[in-house]
């Protein structure tokens, strides 16, 4: 259950590094935030939300600032109570998988799950919307990636906060994230799920290029991947990037005006024309890219 947790934060945006090659000063996923009167630095830092805990552990600046920071700030608050606020989003009412697909969907879908695990049956995630099963179609199709998660990055800071006497705020809630991962129309959420069936090759590859975007912190090829997008996921991304960064930018200032912050959220939010780093630069901030090797 803990990855299914991990999960539900997870997909909604997001060092070492691979090699030996020099880095663009501005490759970097953690950035300090000063100027416009604040009394402190705060730090934002891009997050990857199926990578480990230990990935951020290497990094003895980026532990540095996490130390000196007054408050931790992540996407939602990860508590014990997650799962319960998330719930009623993940099931259908009045409706079934078996009836929302046709029979040669459902045995596409279920044929599908076999080909990773032989015993599975689609029939124990009958009450499941669509979106919940393509959700699961990580597990199955990303071992290699999911494995080595135990606790995830974005919970580690949220912990390391809890533990050590540290303010800790959410700039939204589990409630929110559920509506906006399960609450769209069904037929819509069939559709994807049909296509990610289709397409699991494809979505098995750009997953492992976003890991390695992340890992060796390449920020041009990170807005270049979060730029490119169907007309089918538009609307979607849309509201999961653009329309959110622009909420968590009414938030911020607030926040960061009399204490230091370390903001840990998803990678796909610091990057590109509207993303966290641009956003808070025509706010009047100084954004400056910190080393972390």
């Amino acid at each position: 259950m803990k990855k299914i947790k991990l999960l539900f934060i997870a997909l909604l945006g997001f060092g070492l590094s691979l090699n030996a090659q020099p880095k663009k000063a501005t490759n970097s996923l953690l950035w300090e935030i000063s100027g416009n009167g604040l009394k402190k630095p705060s730090y934002l830092f891009g997050t990857h939300h199926l990578i480990g805990a230990k990935f951020a552990d290497t990094m003895k600046v980026l532990q540095e600032k996490l130390k000196s920071a007054d408050a931790v700030v992540g996407e939602i608050v990860m508590d014990s109570t997650i799962q319960k606020k998330m719930a009623p989003f993940l099931m259908m009412k009045n409706n079934t998988l078996d009836s929302l697909l046709t029979k040669a969907e459902f045995k596409e879908v279920e044929d599908y799950f076999k080909t990773k695990q032989p015993d599975f049956e689609l029939k124990e995630l009958n009450n499941f919307k669509p979106a919940m099963v393509s959700f699961m179609m990580v597990f199955f199709d990303n071992a290699d990636l999911l494995k080595d998660v135990g606790e995830g990055i974005d919970n580690s800071f949220q912990a390391y906060a809890k533990n050590n006497g540290k303010s800790l705020y959410g700039l939204e809630t589990a409630e929110y994230q559920g509506a906006l991962l399960f609450d769209n129309d069904l037929q819509k959420q069939k559709k994807a799920l049909l296509k990610s069936i289709r397409e699991g090759d494809k979505s098995k590859q750009k997953m492992e290029e976003l890991k390695t975007y992340y890992i060796t912190q390449d920020i041009d090829k990170l807005t270049d991947f979060f730029k490119i997008q169907d007309e089918e996921t538009k609307e979607f991304m849309t509201e999961v990037l653009k329309n959110r960064n622009k909420r968590w930018l009414d938030q911020l200032p607030a926040l960061m005006q009399n204490q230091s912050l370390f903001i840990a959220v998803g990678a796909g939010h610091l990057v590109g024309t509207e993303g966290l780093i641009k956003g808070l630069q025509l706010k009047g901030y100084i954004l400056k890219p910190v080393a972390t090797n």
